[in-house]
């Protein structure tokens, strides 16, 4: 028995040496490389927090804890996501899409992202004309929109707008308390990169977290902790959901079909964001958030309305306020009561999303286990925002 200690022991002080130097930045390499496009392209601004590099090219990735999801992102000379690194054509007028991951396209190759779909509606004479801009970025929010709507009108002077839809997110809820106090400036010192793997090592060995840096910096711990331990999370997590989907449909607990899987899984998602919508934090905080939101919104309404450049709000569910029907109509409500008071032009698209079978909706329309729309959710949205641009004589 010593003796396979003494071995066990010199077996992890030899993995802990070469995956040191140099086994642990080849497994991570990918991580890494896509961790530093992210400091090297998603940069601060003054006026509006961060933005896309202009110009740039880059690969990003989306973790929403099931899969990596890596995907390409193009900017323009705006510093837009866009369909290649270009200049924007000066002739043409412009509706400007602004919103938070959704509207950035995260996890979607170009193509399939919201604006994608809203410019593919255009056929070529209209496209010489008129184009749709990716104004969006993951986490923005309302006093964002509003802040790099009018830094973005204000600076380009060349810039022809007829219109600005805003996507207002579920997640903004929670986003926009952050900026309750209307910060005039934001830092714009670079982040710079550092080794996350590094970094958490020293900290550990500061600290004297022995446990982590076994199973975080060795090549047997990083085994046990991501591949064996999470395989095992991810069957315990599958096999609940199979009891409760069992229970409360009466099937046979390997029979669940993969729809109604699958909507567990998304309405799990960001739970923590959901909270904003039941109480107690509905009326505390939920509330408070979306007052805040329509008076940005009121804010940059009457700055566009001295541009001539009109301004739509759209209004979208997630998974969970597709099943959850007392909530869905709660939020609602409220918003329809926000709109009333505001006279703002609003699109509240929830109809396509909710008829029929649910489960097969949210299988069909979003990411796997996520929340967010993948090109078939999109192909809806820029459906009913193209008509009602269309209506308005603003598509030329």
């Amino acid at each position: 028995m010593r003796n396979f200690f003494i071995f066990l022991f010199f077996l992890i002080i030899l993995d802990f040496i070469f995956s040191q130097l140099f086994l642990i930045d080849i497994l991570y390499q990918k991580k890494i490389k896509i961790f530093k496009n992210d400091i090297d392209n998603r940069i601060p601004h003054k006026e509006f927090k961060y933005t896309f590099k202009k110009n740039s090219k880059f690969e990003a990735r989306y973790d929403n804890g099931f899969a990596n999801i890596d995907y390409l992102i193009h900017t323009n000379n705006l510093g837009f996501r866009d369909s290649s690194i270009r200049e924007i054509d000066k002739n043409k007028t412009y509706s400007i899409v602004i919103g938070d991951s959704f509207v950035e396209g995260t996890g979607l190759n170009y193509e399939d992202t919201l604006v994608a779909s809203l410019n593919k509606k255009l056929n070529s004479r209209k496209f010489e004309e008129f184009e749709f801009l990716n104004a969006g970025v993951s986490s923005y929010s309302p006093y964002l929109y509003k802040k790099k709507i009018e830094n973005t009108i204000q600076s380009n002077k060349w810039l022809k707008v007829n219109s600005v839809i805003i996507l207002y997110d579920k997640s903004d809820v929670a986003n926009n308390l952050e900026y309750l106090h209307k910060p005039s400036s934001f830092s714009t010192k670079k982040r710079k990169y550092k080794n996350p793997k590094r970094e958490k090592l020293l900290k550990d060995i500061k600290n004297f977290k022995l446990g982590s840096i076994l199973t975080e910096q060795t090549m047997i711990g990083i085994f046990y902790r991501e591949i064996l331990g999470s395989s095992i999370e991810k069957l315990t997590q599958n096999i609940k959901f199979r009891i409760k989907l069992s229970r409360e449909h009466n099937l046979n607990l390997f029979k669940i079909s993969k729809e109604k899987m699958n909507t567990l899984y998304a309405t799990h998602q960001y739970g923590w964001l959901q909270k904003y919508f039941y109480d107690p934090l509905w009326e505390n905080e939920g509330k408070k958030s979306i007052d805040f939101a329509f008076e940005n919104f009121n804010e940059l309404k009457a700055f566009l309305k001295k541009n001539n450049i009109h301004l739509y709000i759209v209004i979208y569910p997630w998974p969970f306020d597709l099943l959850d029907i007392e909530t869905r109509e709660k939020y609602l409500s409220y918003l329809n009561k926000k709109f009333l008071d505001s006279n703002i032009n609003n699109m509240i698209i929830y109809d396509e999303f909710s008829k029929g079978d649910v489960a097969q909706n949210i299988f069909r329309y979003y990411i796997p286990k996520d929340v967010h729309f993948k090109k078939e959710g999109n192909l809806i949205l820029s459906k009913k925002i193209y008509e009602r641009l269309l209506k308005d004589n603003l598509v030329q």
